[in-house]
């Protein structure tokens, strides 16, 4: 009997499985073989994905098996074929997105790229014509319309199941495929047959597979807990930072210091086999030459500044971080950051951002509150700017009146990072009309975009220029001052390692000039450690990071420590600080020029509004209601067939391109006066 019994407990276990491996999930496996295969034809930009099983197996696989884990959450739904085309239309997006970012851009699309969808909105104008965008829309919808007429036409699975069973029975399955491939991934992890290694995004997408990288990028961020990592481990590494103590001498004669991180700046002499007109950076060349220099190498290429920023900022290296992350739209959004401001401010410094571009592009004015900044001055609080010829970018010469402003502003040292804009693409591949290149070159790798690389030597010429005039300025100060330049990536063009002299896109260059006496080193070194050497070369020891990168640089555990440091201080119980950090968010004040109002004066059926600072950002509210504000000088503005009352609420804000207000000043209209003097003083100010 009991042998009867465990026979058809057998027959049933046997039919379950048999009907599982034969039918629902070899479906969902055989289409992710082919959503597979096309996918990593758009990653790897040919039709190699289409022999990757056999070139690739083991990468092949975990792309597979991730892909089969999402289409079998199908096995819970009647509409299986309608849910299997959503889930694979989904993933397929996904791969067309990162084939046209990489157009763009040159570094792959990560799930940290939807954390950027307002400043993408800002810029893609500037890569996509019109058409482009149009023909982009027209697909969406038409995928979308096609979705619908697909779900309305798609059958349900017939079975005599309850729709409570039915539903329990394709969990299990669906459970049994994610294991399976969970298994499978954490087992090649262990052993090391799949990477884990994200240095380099663009190499790690092709060597790894575009799902198993943007999968990675989904649910690994922030730096991950090493399993040393301890209240008395950290400990012990203070006790190691603590070993360096600021020069007392050098620290009572502290010089301002600014660092100007240059936009896709570097010198393009170093692409093998390229030829120029004339020499593209003589002021630039002329610094190495005469002041510290070297190479720097940077986290991104061709995109992604504010993670070049975020490593000399902090001295933390990005490596440690998510693949794909950008520490500003993650973890600085709500924690304040140990960073060179904090450093410098516990020495005195007042500390600063000149930036001319928008002060919301990365999020950067909520940022620099958890970095440690006093004063941002954004292109919101700029006047008399010159846009680059394709009218896309601020140039940079308008830095120097703004840097100067900055050091003017305080009796004491200043900090001041600055970061510019110009040299920023998309490149054009036709000269904007009137516009004659002063330099020309030839012999350029990538010959398709060989007139946009012109144009770009050209924009970086102009920089040089900007950075003549700049040390020419603070040449001739008194104040002892420390100018620090180095570029943020390479641009946005299809270069590799082999077309470098250098052997690395991820190589820029840095200067750390002077207006006084300082020995000259040749160093190369890596972003996160920039501020650390220049703070050495100074004799300040401020910060716990900067110290331990002076006092643990040549060490074993380096890395490792580093780590362990940045966990510690972004994630786990801030041991470093004894259990509290130190440091608190800035109120951060915009700008170094008051914005005021100090009259109003209606004139020919229009509105005007006396004041000071004005600028193109300036808009005029009556009341809190918002008015199309025309800037006549920095003096006056001008609203159309616009009057006010005595009593009424005169507003100036300050409104980024986005909408946002970045800061306000308002004004009571007061009892009338005189008409005749205020139409001659309206006169005088128009004039």
């Amino acid at each position: 009997m009991d042998k009867i019994k465990d026979l058809k407990v057998w027959e049933v276990l046997k039919n379950f499985f048999k009907k599982i491996w034969t039918y629902d999930i070899i479906h969902p496996v055989c289409y992710s073989i082919i959503v597979t295969m096309i996918i990593e034809c758009l990653n790897k930009r040919n039709l190699s994905g289409i022999w990757m099983p056999f070139t690739s197996p083991v990468i092949f696989l975990v792309n597979m098996l991730i892909i089969a884990s999402c289409l079998s959450i199908g096995m819970m739904f009647k509409k299986r074929a309608f849910v299997y085309t959503l889930i694979s239309v989904g993933w397929l997006g996904l791969a067309v997105t990162n084939f046209i970012v990489k157009s763009t851009r040159k570094t792959p699309f990560t799930a940290m790229d939807f954390l950027l969808i307002d400043d993408a909105v800002k810029v893609a104008p500037m890569y996509l014509t019109l058409i482009n965008i149009v023909f982009i829309i027209v697909l969406i919808v038409a995928v979308i319309a096609l979705l619908i007429i697909l779900f309305r036409k798609t059958g349900k699975v017939e079975t005599e199941l309850s729709r409570r069973r039915f539903f329990l029975f394709g969990f299990f399955q669906s459970a049994l495929v994610i294991l399976f491939t969970y298994a499978t991934i954490a087992t090649f992890l262990l052993h090391n047959v799949m990477g884990t290694d994200f240095g380099n995004l663009s190499n790690a997408f092709q060597n790894y597979g575009f799902t198993y990288c943007f999968t990675t990028s989904v649910l690994n961020r922030g730096v991950s807990k090493d399993s040393d990592y301890s209240e008395e481990y950290v400990e012990n590494l203070k006790e190691t930072i603590d070993s360096t103590t600021t020069n007392e001498e050098t620290a009572q004669e502290t010089p301002n210091i600014i660092f100007l991180q240059l936009e896709s700046f570097f010198d393009p002499t170093e692409i093998n086999g390229l030829e120029v007109s004339e020499q593209v950076l003589p002021n630039f060349n002329r610094l190495q030459s005469e002041f510290t220099s070297g190479y720097l190498s940077v986290p991104v290429f061709g995109a992604g500044t504010v993670n070049t920023e975020f490593e000399v900022q902090t001295g933390m290296n990005l490596d440690d971080f998510g693949p794909g992350e950008y520490p500003y739209k993650t973890v600085l959004q709500n924690k304040v950051c140990e960073s060179a401001a904090y450093a410098l401010k516990n020495l005195g410094y007042t500390t600063h951002v000149v930036h001319n571009n928008d002060a919301t592009f990365y999020t950067r004015n909520k940022v620099f509150t958890h970095l440690g900044y006093d004063t941002f001055t954004p292109i919101e609080y700029m006047d008399g700017i010159e846009l680059t010829p394709n009218g896309n970018w601020a140039k940079d010469e308008i830095l120097t009146e703004y840097l100067e402003k900055a050091l003017n502003s305080t009796d004491g040292s200043d900090y001041i990072y600055t970061i510019s804009v110009e040299g920023h693409g998309d490149y054009p591949n036709e000269y904007p009309e009137g516009y004659t290149p002063e330099i020309t070159i030839s012999n350029f790798p990538d010959s398709a975009n060989q007139t946009g690389f012109e144009y770009y030597v050209n924009m970086i010429h102009d920089m040089d220029k900007f950075i003549g005039e700049l040390t020419d300025m603070l040449s001739q100060r008194d104040e002892k001052t420390v100018l620090v330049m180095y570029g943020d990536h390479l641009p946005t063009f299809n270069l590799t390692d082999s077309d470098m002299k250098h052997n690395s896109i991820y190589e820029t260059e840095y200067v750390m000039w002077s207006n006084f006496d300082m020995e000259k080193e040749d160093v190369d070194l890596e972003a996160y450690q920039l501020t650390a050497y220049v703070f050495e070369r100074l004799g300040i020891s401020e910060g716990n990071i900067f110290k331990y990168h002076q006092t643990s640089h040549n060490s074993e555990d380096y890395l490792k420590n580093l780590t362990i440091l940045e966990y510690d201080i972004l994630y786990g119980d801030q041991d470093i600080y004894e259990g509290e950090s130190p440091y608190t968010a800035t109120n951060l004040h915009y700008g170094l020029d008051t914005i005021s109002i100090t009259g109003t004066y209606e004139y020919d059926g229009d509105l005007y509004v006396e004041g000071t600072y004005f600028n193109d950002y300036s808009t005029v509210f009556i009341n809190n209601k918002k008015y199309t504000t025309e800037k006549i000088n920095d003096r006056l503005l001008k609203v159309e067939n616009a009057s006010v009352n005595e009593g009424d609420i005169v507003s100036v804000a300050q409104i980024d391109s986005d909408g946002t207000e970045l800061s306000r000043v308002m004004y009571t209209v007061p009892t009338s006066t005189n008409e005749d003097a205020l139409d001659d003083r309206f006169l005088r100010l128009a004039a």
